[in-house]
């Protein structure tokens, strides 16, 4: 009788613990993907000047007569 009283308890412990870990695991997981969002926006907006010049150069390399 005593396992039948103490072994509900304990699961739900147990099952606490574990959603618990994954509860951290997942902010872990966000926390990351924030991170390489913001790197990934650096890098693009860093490239933003190369794509203007690289259109300014196309556009004065169309005003070229190529015969």
């Amino acid at each position: 009788m005593d396992a039948a009283w103490i072994a509900p308890p304990v699961a739900l412990l147990a099952g606490a613990g574990a959603v618990a870990l994954l509860a951290r695991r997942f902010a872990a997981a966000l926390d990351e993907l924030h991170v390489s969002q913001r790197r990934l926006r650096r890098v693009e907006d860093s490239l933003i000047p190369v794509r203007v010049e690289t259109r300014r150069a196309g556009r004065s390399l169309d005003r070229f007569d190529r015969r």
